[in-house]
């Protein structure tokens, strides 16, 4: 596939300072994701037009070189988040958003003039910003995924409620059964172990967010399998 970099980069390069009015997707969040960040998709089918309207909002922005790596990450955190929301809730009702074949490659996301995928979303812009805590934030539906925030990553808050999603989720033991023996951790960390530097690095990480005890070089890591089945209330 050929890459979407370059695109991106003109658009942040030439692109006009802008303002992000989150109001609406908050609204939405809160009407439609439990306290317990299970999104209600029988609520959103009813909803459509106005989760359109949100996504559509999302797509008029355009980063440019002035924004701060905060703005970024909230930004297209953001994006992503409302954009699988629809792309299932447009398949709905389905078991698993695996249901849609090529789900995470189809563009059909209006962006700068073209369509693009999840996957670009992700790959080409996210994981270029170097913070692994991203992929904590991003919610695939999925039972093993993440949970959706129930408010919208802000960003004067967002380098926070990384630490706190990620933290969250490791800390979680439907996802991650952490020991100093034996570790029986999230496939997230093996299908994302490039973003980490080196083993002792992704280590250094999970011991940071993990409020249990430490691991270390000697503990066995186990991935668990991911259960893709649609996370329901």
């Amino acid at each position: 596939m050929k890459s979407i970099l370059p695109l991106f980069l003109f658009i942040c390069l030439n692109g006009f300072a802008q303002t992000i009015d989150l109001t609406a997707y908050n609204e939405f969040l809160k009407d439609h994701v439990s306290s317990k960040g299970v999104v209600d998709f029988d609520k959103v089918l009813k909803n459509a037009a106005e989760l359109n309207k949100i996504t559509h909002s999302f797509s008029k922005i355009s980063p440019n070189s002035g924004w701060s790596e905060s703005e970024k990450k909230a930004y297209w955190i953001n994006f992503y988040n409302a954009n699988i929301i629809k792309l299932l809730s447009e398949h709905y009702p389905i078991k698993s958003i695996n249901y849609v074949q090529n789900a995470f490659k189809l563009k059909v996301i209006d962006y700068a003039g073209g369509k693009i995928s999840l996957d670009d979303v992700e790959h080409e812009i996210l994981r270029r910003l170097e913070d692994p805590r991203i992929h904590f934030a991003l919610y695939s539906t999925a039972i093993s995924s993440p949970v959706l925030k129930k408010t919208a990553y802000e960003p004067e808050a967002v380098e926070r409620d990384l630490g706190l999603a990620t933290s969250n989720f490791l800390n979680d033991k439907t996802k991650n059964i952490i020991n100093p023996r034996v570790s029986r951790l999230s496939k997230t960390f093996q299908w994302y172990k490039d973003d980490f530097a080196s083993l002792e690095d992704m280590i250094n990480f999970i011991n940071k967010h993990y409020g249990g005890a430490k691991i270390n070089s000697e503990t066995q890591i186990v991935y668990m399998e991911y259960d893709w089945n649609l996370h329901r209330k």
